[in-house]
C-alpha cells in the first residue's frame, strides 16, 4: 500500500517536473522572441494563469512602452533636426518663402490635412495677424487674410499664449477638401510661435485623426523654432533697411556737402552778379522808360483797377475813343462794350480771368462816345507787385477799324465766289485738301471720296500720259499760276469742260503752301484741245 502511495506521488512529481519544463520552454521562446524585438507577441495559454507568464506580460507591455517611447523619442528628434535644417538653410530668403516651406513640410510630417501660418504684424492697438502661408486651406472662416487680435480661436491664441487643442470643432470653423468631398476635421491644433512671452505669430493644424500627445509636444518645442526664425528675418530685414537707410543718408550728406561747397562758391559769384544787374537794372530801366514812353507816344493806353474801373488813358486812345480824361475817370470798362458782347459769357468771365493774372489778347469790338463801332487790336496786360498779385490792368491797342471794315469786303466777295463757282484746294503737289459743294456737286464726289486723292483722278487718260501733264504740277509747285478751258472726268466717267485758273496761294516767306483751283464748267466742241 505505501509503495503503491510512493509510486502516485512520484508520478505526480515527474507530472509536475514536465509541466515547469514545458512553460520554461514556452517561456524561454517568449523571452526570444521579446529579444528579437517581436513586441506583438502574446504569452501562450499554458502561461496565462501563472505568475510566471504574468511577469511575462509584464515585462513585454514594459518594454513595448518603453519602445513606444524611444520611438516618439526619436521621432521628435529627428522632426526637430529635420526642420533646424530647413529653418538654418531658408532664413536667408524672405518670410514669404520661409513660411511655405515650413507649412508645406510640417504638415507632412504630422500627417495633418491642412494648415496655416500667421504671422504677427503691427504694434498695441495696430497689431493684426497675417495669414502668409496656407496649405490644402479651403478657407470658411476667414474671408481675408488678416485676422485681429482676439478674433476667433486664432486671435485668441495670441492673447492666451496657450496652445488650443479641440477634438470637437464648432460648426461650420473650417472644413477639409479630400476625395471624399468635404468633411470636418477631426481635431483642431492652434499653437502660438512665442519667445520669452512674446508672440510673433500663430500656427493652426487640422486633421481627420486626432494629434497624438508626443505631436503635440513637437509641434510645441518646433513652434518656439518657428518664432526665433521668424524673429531673425525681420530683423535681418530691419537692420537691411536701416542700413540701406543709413547709407542713404550718408550719400545725400555728402551729396549736401558738396552742394553747401557749391552754394558758397554760387554765393561768392552771386554777390558779384548782383552788382552788375544793379547796373544792368539802372540801364534797363532808363531804356524801358524810353520803349514805355514810344509805346505811349504810338500806341492807344488805358489804365484799369484789377476789377475793370478806369485810372488813365493817353492822348491817343482819348481821340480814338472821342472822350476827354475827365469823363471816364473812375467808370467802368463796360462803357465801351457794345450790349451783343457785354452780356456774352465770355465777357462775364473777362475781369476775373485778367484778376487772377492771365493776359488776354486779340481783336476787340468797341465803341466810341459817338456810337461808331472801333476795332482795336489790344493786349490786355495784368501788372503785378513783388508779392505776385494784381495791382491794375493795363491795355495797349492799335485801331484797325479800317482794316477789319476792309476784311469784311473781302470776304464777302470770297462768299460770293464760292457760291457761284466750282473751288478746290490742292497740296503744291497735287493731292486734295477740299473743294466746296459746287465742285462737288459737278465732279459728282462726295468730299470723302477725293480728300487725300492726287488730281489725276479728275484727268482722262490720254491727257496723263503726255508731257504737258508732266510738268503741270512742277510749275504750280514753283508759282506759276495756270488758266485754261480744261477737259476733266466726273465719278460716273462723264466728260466735263471747266473754264479754270489753278493759282498758287504763297506764304510770308514766298514758299507755295497749296493750290487753289476756281473754275467754271462751259460747254465746249468735242473737238476742243485737251489741256
Amino acid at each position: 500500500m505505501k509503495l503503491l502511495f510512493q509510486q502516485k506521488a512520484l508520478k505526480e512529481v515527474r507530472s509536475g517536473l514536465e509541466r515547469q519544463l514545458e512553460q520554461a520552454k514556452k517561456a524561454s521562446a517568449f523571452i526570444k522572441e521579446i529579444e528579437k524585438g517581436n513586441l506583438a507577441i502574446d504569452v501562450s495559454e499554458e502561461l496565462l494563469d501563472s505568475e510566471l507568464g504574468a511577469s511575462l506580460t509584464s515585462i513585454k507591455n514594459h518594454l513595448a512602452k518603453l519602445s513606444q517611447e524611444e520611438h516618439e523619442r526619436n521621432w521628435l528628434n529627428v522632426g526637430l533636426a529635420k526642420f533646424a535644417d530647413i529653418l538654418r538653410n531658408k532664413e536667408s530668403l524672405d518670410l514669404q518663402k520661409l513660411s511655405d516651406d515650413i507649412l508645406s513640410n510640417l504638415i507632412k510630417y504630422v500627417e495633418a490635412n491642412q494648415g496655416a501660418l500667421f504671422v504677427l504684424e503691427g504694434e498695441g492697438d495696430d497689431a493684426y495677424l497675417d495669414m502668409i502661408a496656407c496649405y490644402a486651406y479651403d478657407r470658411k472662416k476667414y474671408v481675408s487674410n488678416k485676422v485681429n487680435l482676439g478674433e476667433g480661436l486664432v486671435g485668441q491664441c495670441v492673447l492666451e499664449r496657450e496652445t488650443i487643442y479641440m477634438t470637437q470643432t464648432p460648426a461650420g470653423y473650417v472644413k477639409i477638401t479630400s476625395g471624399l468631398g468635404q468633411a470636418a476635421p477631426k481635431s483642431i491644433l492652434i499653437s502660438p510661435l512665442l519667445i520669452n512671452e512674446k508672440v510673433f505669430g500663430v500656427l493652426e493644424l487640422a486633421s481627420f485623426h486626432e494629434f497624438p500627445a508626443h505631436k503635440i509636444d513637437f509641434i510645441r518645442k518646433l513652434s518656439e523654432n518657428i518664432a526665433a526664425s521668424i524673429k531673425h528675418v525681420k530683423e535681418s530685414e530691419r537692420i537691411l533697411s536701416l542700413l540701406s537707410a543709413s547709407q542713404q543718408q550718408a550719400e545725400e550728406m555728402r551729396a549736401q556737402e558738396e552742394e553747401m561747397r557749391q552754394n558758397m562758391e554760387e554765393l561768392q559769384a552771386t554777390q558779384e552778379e548782383m552788382q552788375r544787374k544793379s547796373d544792368a537794372l539802372n540801364k534797363a530801366s532808363a531804356e524801358m522808360m524810353s520803349i514805355l514812353n514810344g509805346i505811349n507816344a504810338t500806341m492807344a493806353t488805358i489804365e484799369f483797377t484789377p476789377d475793370g474801373h478806369i485810372l488813365h488813358a493817353n492822348s491817343i486812345f482819348l481821340r480814338t475813343m472821342n472822350y476827354r480824361l475827365e469823363e471816364i475817370t473812375g467808370m467802368h470798362h463796360r462803357r465801351f462794350v457794345p450790349n451783343d458782347i457785354l452780356h456774352s459769357n465770355e465777357y462775364k468771365t473777362f475781369w476775373n480771368r485778367l484778376a487772377a493774372g492771365e493776359s488776354i489778347k486779340g481783336v476787340f469790338k468797341r465803341l466810341s462816345q459817338d456810337g461808331q463801332i472801333k476795332w482795336l487790336n489790344a493786349i490786355y496786360n495784368p501788372i503785378l507787385d513783388a508779392a505776385g498779385n494784381v495791382i491794375k490792368i493795363v491795355k495797349f491797342a492799335t485801331d484797325i477799324t479800317h482794316e477789319q471794315e476792309m476784311m469784311a469786303e473781302s470776304k464777302g466777295v470770297i462768299e460770293g465766289i464760292n457760291a457761284t463757282m466750282a473751288i478746290i484746294e490742292f497740296t503744291p503737289h497735287g493731292t486734295v485738301l477740299t473743294a466746296n459743294e459746287n465742285f462737288l456737286r459737278t465732279m459728282e464726289y462726295r468730299l470723302e471720296d477725293i480728300a487725300g486723292h492726287h488730281h489725276h483722278k479728275f484727268v482722262p487718260e490720254d491727257i496723263r500720259v503726255q508731257d504737258d501733264y508732266r510738268t503741270f504740277w512742277r510749275d504750280l509747285a514753283a508759282g506759276k499760276a495756270t488758266k485754261g478751258v480744261f477737259r476733266r472726268l466726273t465719278a460716273s466717267g462723264k466728260t466735263v469742260w471747266l473754264n479754270a485758273i489753278y493759282n498758287p496761294i504763297l506764304n510770308a516767306n514766298g514758299e507755295v503752301v497749296k493750290v487753289t483751283k476756281f473754275a467754271t464748267e462751259v460747254v465746249k466742241a468735242t473737238e476742243m484741245a485737251a489741256a
